[in-house]
C-alpha cells in the first residue's frame, strides 16, 4: 500500500480502545479509504471506488492474522464504513 503524505491524512478515530479507523488517501485509489487496525494490528481496508460497491480489501502480502473475534471484526467493518461514507 502506497500512502500519500501526512498532508493527505483525513481523520483517525479510536473506538473501544481496540479498533482504530483512519481515513486516508492512497495513490492506488481514486477515493478515500478507511484503514482498520484492531489492537494495533493492520486488518484491512474499506474502499468506496467509483462504479463499485463498498468493499473490504486486504492488500497482497498484508494478511498478518489467523483469526479474529467475529463481533469485533463486524463492528470494525461497520465503523469503517460509517466513517468512510460519513453516515
Amino acid at each position: 500500500m502506497t500512502k500519500v503524505s501526512l498532508l493527505d491524512f483525513w481523520s483517525q478515530k479510536e473506538m473501544d480502545n481496540r479498533i482504530s479507523i483512519t481515513i486516508l488517501s492512497d495513490l492506488n485509489y481514486d477515493n478515500l479509504l478507511a484503514e482498520i487496525l484492531i489492537d494495533g494490528q493492520f486488518i484491512g481496508l474499506v474502499t468506496n471506488e467509483p462504479d463499485k460497491s463498498v468493499c473490504f480489501e486486504i492488500p497482497k502480502g498484508e494478511l498478518k492474522f489467523k483469526s479474529l473475534d467475529f463481533d469485533l471484526f463486524q463492528e470494525a467493518l461497520s465503523l469503517a464504513k460509517k466513517e468512510l461514507l460519513q453516515e
